[in-house]
């Protein structure tokens, strides 16, 4: 019997890896090299009962044309994808991705905007609500005796001004056509321009040569010219502007949430980094919460039925709580969800309280047609940084729109 029962565990222990590996594989493409810490944990776990998700890293500059052959030849099953009905175009064209059946009910709703495509139909499932402001090194401020948060715009230039006087750059930026559009441009809008405005321009009842909207553009100009913002902005990438920024050349940055985490190069250079956010202080004064984008599921996919299993899960409190603790990330789940980080829950409530309830970067009305908005507030702050007046960026804006009939076409004429 004790002999009959050895022979049992041997044979176990030997078959232990084929039960381990008798998972169903699917894989997960994603630019995130932090995606990896969180499927390990899922996969460890079994929370998938059976499936286990390999995570496939890819640079971040050849991420979408990457993606895009790959879903062809059917090596992906599930992957992550940039925000907003333009990204989502190509793909829902080339029936890569199909629409969910019905709207994930347990996302926050200011999330669904990235993964909403131009027919307002849901493609995916968005994963994680990023806090854009100001990101402020603390520290630095403390240095100079500089820690008062400014409350209006021209209590900021005087801070500016202050840090310039220490050779110290007040505003740290970069050139990314992805971080002109969707930080730059989105940060300065919830700093200045009222939300009922913006919703205004999403509607085509305002036009983007109008004096509110062009003070976003004039604000940029003038801290340019002033010397605010690094003047080799035209020339900085965002992983240089980072490097910068945490070697303490310059006070500030436009930035998100994602940069707060105890991975940054911030905290990298110096763990004892002071991390703090702050709205611009214009008329709206509000932060930007930022959906990041969304998992999706390959349509040609051999396995989508498989993956829309792990789709799922990814709407859960049970992967809210592992996104949150393993990632530092605020999730995009709606429900009350477990943060133990005290840094990431003063972002969630700066989120919460603070955000500006309109999107010029994700709205399918601005973003639908070629070029988008996307695309042309991009181009026309790096206009005015090469020398353009604000409203030639404005008009470049307004024409590039009004090129393919947007919704605002006919009252905005030119």
């Amino acid at each position: 019997m004790i002999k009959a029962r050895l022979i049992y565990l041997i044979v176990f222990l030997f078959a232990y890896p084929a039960f381990a590996s008798a998972k169903q594989q699917l894989d997960l493409y994603t630019w995130r090299q932090q995606e990896q810490l969180l499927w390990d944990k899922i996969n460890r776990q079994n929370l998938l009962n059976g499936i286990q998700v390999n995570v496939k890293v890819i640079d971040f500059d050849t991420y979408q044309a990457h993606i895009q052959l790959a879903v062809q030849n059917r090596r992906v099953d599930l992957f992550q994808w940039m925000p907003g009905a333009a990204a989502l175009a190509p793909l829902i064209e080339h029936g890569v991705i199909t629409a969910q059946s019905s709207p994930p009910d347990s996302i926050n709703p200011n999330a669904l905007p990235a993964a909403t495509g131009a027919d307002s139909k849901i493609y995916g499932v968005p994963f994680a609500m990023q806090l854009e402001g100001m990101l402020i090194n603390q520290k630095l401020l403390a240095k100079h005796g500089l820690t008062v948060q400014p409350r209006t715009i021209s209590q900021l230039e005087s801070l500016f001004a202050q840090l310039k006087s220490h050779n110290v750059t007040p505003l740290q930026m970069a050139s990314d056509q992805w971080y002109l559009s969707q930080v730059v441009a989105e940060v300065m809008t919830a700093g200045l321009l009222n939300a009922s405005r913006a919703k205004e321009l999403i509607a085509g009842q305002a036009c983007f040569t109008d004096s509110d909207y062009l003070n976003i553009l004039e604000t940029l100009k003038h801290w340019y010219a002033k010397g605010y913002i690094n003047q080799n902005v035209l020339t900085q990438d965002y992983h240089g502007m980072g490097t910068s920024k945490a070697l303490g050349n310059s006070a500030i940055a436009l930035d998100g949430g994602w940069r707060a985490g105890p991975n940054s190069v911030f905290y990298q250079v110096d763990k004892s980094y002071q991390i703090e956010f702050w709205p611009v202080p214009g008329e709206s004064g509000h932060f930007y919460g930022f959906a990041d984008g969304t998992y999706q599921i390959n349509a040609k996919s051999k396995q989508a039925e498989l993956a829309q299993k792990v789709l799922h899960f990814t709407t859960t409190k049970t992967f809210a709580n592992l996104f949150a603790n393993t990632l530092n990330e605020i999730p995009a789940y709606g429900g009350q969800v477990q943060i133990n980080s005290a840094n990431l829950r003063a972002q969630a409530k700066l989120l919460n309280e603070q955000s500006y309830d309109a999107s010029l970067f994700t709205a399918p009305s601005l973003n639908q047609g070629t070029p988008s908005y996307q695309q042309l507030v991009a181009e026309a702050i790096k206009q005015v940084f090469s020398g353009s007046s604000a409203q030639q960026a404005a008009l470049h804006i307004q024409r590039g729109l009004n090129s393919w009939d947007y919704v605002g076409a006919k009252s905005c004429t030119i």
